[in-house]
C-alpha cells in the first residue's frame, strides 16, 4: 500500500472510532405533554400535497450528572423508522432548535456540562408522506454525548 492509502485508511478508522464513543444519555424523565400526535394534511386543498404534519410538546430532561465538569456535544437522535419521518423542533432553553430525518442525529448542545440536568421544552413538528403511512408508529428519539477531544 502507498503511504497516502494507509493515511486515508487510518483517518477513516479514527472517524469510525470517534462515532463509536457516543454515549446514550438517560432522558427517561422527559415528558410528552400532548399525548398522541394528531396528523393533519399539510395542505388541505385536494391533490396539493400528500404530506401529513403534526405537533407535540415535550419537556426534555437529560440526566447529565455523570458528565458534570466535562465538555462535549449532545445530539438529538431519531432512529430508523418503518415510514420515513422528518422532525423539526423549537427550543426554549439551553438546547438548540433543529431538524433531522429518521436515522439521523442533530447537534443540540456543545460546550461544558455544568449541571446535573439539562432541561428544555421542545415543540416538535413531524412530517410524513401519507402514501407511506400504513399504521400508527412510535418514534424512537434519544440523546447521545460525545466528549471533546475524540
Amino acid at each position: 500500500m502507498t503511504r497516502a492509502v494507509i493515511l486515508i485508511a487510518l483517518l477513516l478508522l479514527s472517524a469510525g472510532a470517534a462515532r463509536a464513543q457516543a454515549v446514550r444519555l438517560d432522558d427517561s424523565a422527559s415528558q410528552v405533554l400532548t399525548g398522541l400526535v394528531r396528523m393533519q394534511w399539510e395542505d388541505p386543498a385536494p391533490g396539493r400535497s400528500d404530506m401529513l404534519v403534526g405537533q407535540v410538546t415535550v419537556l426534555v430532561r437529560i440526566d447529565t450528572s455523570e458528565l458534570r465538569g466535562r465538555s462535549g456535544r449532545i445530539f438529538h437522535v431519531l432512529g430508523r423508522q418503518a415510514t420515513p419521518v422528518e422532525a423539526s423542533w423549537t427550543a426554549r432553553g439551553p438546547l438548540l432548535p433543529g431538524q433531522l430525518k429518521d436515522g439521523e442525529r442533530a447537534l443540540v448542545y456543545a460546550g461544558p456540562i455544568s449541571t446535573n440536568l439539562l432541561e428544555d421544552t421542545f415543540v416538535l413538528t413531524l412530517r410524513a408522506d401519507a402514501n407511506l403511512l400504513s399504521r400508527p408508529e412510535q418514534l424512537e428519539f434519544h440523546f447521545e454525548f460525545e466528549a471533546d477531544g475524540q
